[in-house]
């Protein structure tokens, strides 16, 4: 999520077995022996950034079901070894190992933030062990190796296009930013910082915070006393809310801009009718969708969980249908995921058309939500 940084579908088939790369695996197909398939998962299960990770998880495990109620690979069962990284870079890269290490997985999806998969990449690219992240966006991933993916676009993308809806759309050209001070929303804030300067903008104010900070008051009443139209506050959903609560209770009437890990019903319950009017970007997911992938994953979202599910459910059902269809078509090895990620263009999920670039990126289409009534709608 950006740290987030800040939220792909088709049926498809996954799988992953317990073997690094390197030590003679072969076609799923010629290994009789091999009863399950495992694929590794590191996630924000406990923590501060715990209800992303298990909206995440929902629809993976959403995937992974209907996978083996379709027969599985090659008859075969797939699992998902899920390690709790609860979105700390230490925390991890502990979990990475213990699945390198332990569960000898050649693919591990993770993680959700881009600072833990950061920590991650290096280790993933130097043993050779595929990573592909459904959520980091940070622009350093970009150049991280080889062997490490997102189906998440870069904050470049979601930096550029905030600042020319905030120039073009809303007619503002005097910005306030204030931003959590931690690498992907850093780079998104430059980036966004950077766009609107170019367009002949003015950042008034330029304000970051540890992540940690829960007293506010003191940046917002510069703010409200400054000439800025909007205030540009990404973060994560605690201190987002804060910002939103104290800005209410100073009278704050500025327009309020953020990024997509806003799109989460926490952040409502959090901070209730602070949350009103507030826009902020997201990639494409909408459940309205009358595409038969969405309505098939609507369906099977609705029949297992008997709620509707939401962008990160989406991400997770696509992220491990993407991996599955590059092992599908080329086989379990490290080496041969790479190879199928690669080749993959145009894969149809319900978060959008996936393809790879040569950096293991994608370009994905954005829109802008809003809050209206105590519920996301769009722009």
């Amino acid at each position: 999520m950006k740290n987030i940084s800040f939220l792909f579908l088709t049926l498809a088939y996954v799988f992953f077995i317990g073997c690094k790369e390197g030590t003679n695996n072969s076609n799923i197909n010629d290994n009789t022996e091999q009863e399950v398939v495992k694929i590794g998962a590191i996630l924000p299960l406990t923590g501060e950034m715990a209800s992303y990770g298990e909206s995440l998880k929902k629809g993976m495990d959403l995937a992974i079901e209907n996978i083996n109620n379709s027969g599985g690979i090659d008859t075969k069962k797939v699992e998902i070894v899920y390690e709790d990284g609860q979105g700390l870079p230490k925390n991890s890269v502990n979990a990475f190992n213990k699945l390198l290490n332990s569960d000898k997985v050649p693919l591990i999806i993770g993680g959700m933030f881009s600072a833990p998969t950061l920590s991650i990449a290096p280790i993933a690219e130097k043993e050779k062990i595929v990573l592909l992240s459904p959520t980091a966006s940070s622009i350093d991933l970009t150049n991280s190796g080889d062997y490490i993916f997102r189906i998440y676009p870069s904050d470049i993308y979601d930096g550029i296009f905030l600042a020319n809806f905030t120039v073009d759309s809303l007619s503002v050209s005097k910005i306030s930013i204030i931003y959590e001070n931690v690498a992907s929303i850093t780079a998104i804030s430059k980036v966004f910082k950077k766009t609107i300067e170019d367009k002949d903008g003015e950042i008034v104010a330029y304000e970051g915070y540890n992540s940690n900070n829960i007293d506010f008051h003191s940046i917002l009443s510069k703010i409200k006393n400054d000439n800025s139209e909007l205030i540009f506050f990404p973060g994560n959903l605690n201190s987002m809310s804060k910002i939103l609560i104290q800005a209410k209770e100073l009278n704050i009437t500025k327009k309020f801009l953020t990024i997509s890990t806003f799109y989460d019903n926490k952040i409502i319950e959090l901070a209730g009718n602070a949350t009103e009017d507030v826009l902020f970007s997201t990639p494409m997911f909408n459940i309205s969708d009358s595409t038969a992938q969405m309505k098939t994953f609507i369906n099977l979202y609705l029949s297992k969980y008997n709620i509707e599910p939401d962008i990160l459910g989406g991400y997770g059902f696509d992220v491990v249908n993407i991996a599955s269809l590059a092992i599908k078509n080329k086989g379990y090895t490290s080496e041969k995921i790479k190879q199928g990620l690669y080749e993959i263009k145009n894969f149809n999920g319900v978060t959008g058309n996936t393809t790879f670039d040569k950096n293991g990126d994608v370009d994905k289409e954005l829109k802008m939500m809003t809050v209206k009534n105590s519920s996301f709608i769009v722009y």
